[in-house]
């Protein structure tokens, strides 16, 4: 089976039917993960990736368990992502938007960074970095003071600067100042309402996980 076939095999299933153990393990291998995505932005099919990311997100959610604390925060940053990704490839700029927000709202994960970030004088990371009690929004370290080796820093920073100039250009085409040649929006693609459906159906799920987990 080729790879083609594989992502058609996958969206040919039922969206609330769960994705076994065995098929998300070889989907979201690096071998398969690479080409799949490769493939997907060879022929430009964003929605299909956009279909894809939210059923792997689910099934991340359905197999927690089995993959244990770290594999899990990997694989939804992973997935996250590319939801972002496939949104922006599509020009879909008010949906990804929408998208970050909600998912800002919704996770905590973190990757380690140095400390001395802290000093980099970029004002905009300092909501994104995780305190000590496990919310988000350290302040600047008053001056002559050493920062830690490292901070943790929420997965979405990073995408900051893509944000803003999504932002920027929406606001410009809103306002008639960008002449943007988007890309047409296929028959089949989720509405923004869906996505954000979406997204709060995975929150909720984890939510009662977590909670039958006390």
């Amino acid at each position: 089976m080729n790879i083609q076939e594989w992502l058609t095999q996958l969206l040919s299933r039922p969206a609330a039917d769960p994705l076994d153990w065995e098929s998300y393990c070889v989907t979201m291998d690096d071998a398969t993960w690479k080409a799949l995505w490769r493939d997907i932005e060879a022929t430009q099919a964003y929605e299909d990736g956009l279909e894809a990311g939210f059923r792997l997100l689910h099934a991340t959610q359905q197999h927690r368990v089995q993959l244990g604390q770290r594999g899990y925060q990997s694989n939804q940053v992973l997935l996250y992502r590319s939801i972002l990704a496939m949104l922006d490839k599509a020009d879909r700029w008010d949906a990804y938007l929408a998208a970050w927000e909600t998912i800002w709202a919704q996770t905590s994960h973190c990757l380690p960074v140095r400390g001395d970030a802290l000093t980099g004088g970029d004002p905009r990371l300092a909501p994104f970095v995780r305190r000590a009690d496990g919310g988000f929004g350290v302040p600047p370290l008053p001056y002559g003071t050493s920062p830690p080796k490292t901070i943790a820093v929420h997965f979405l920073y990073p995408l900051l600067r893509r944000k803003t100039l999504i932002e920027r250009k929406l606001a410009q085409e809103r306002a008639g100042k960008l002449v943007s040649d988007r890309r047409p929006l296929g028959r089949n693609a989720l509405t923004a309402e869906e996505i954000q459906s979406r997204l709060a159906q995975i929150r909720e799920s984890a939510q009662r996980d977590e909670a039958e987990r006390v």
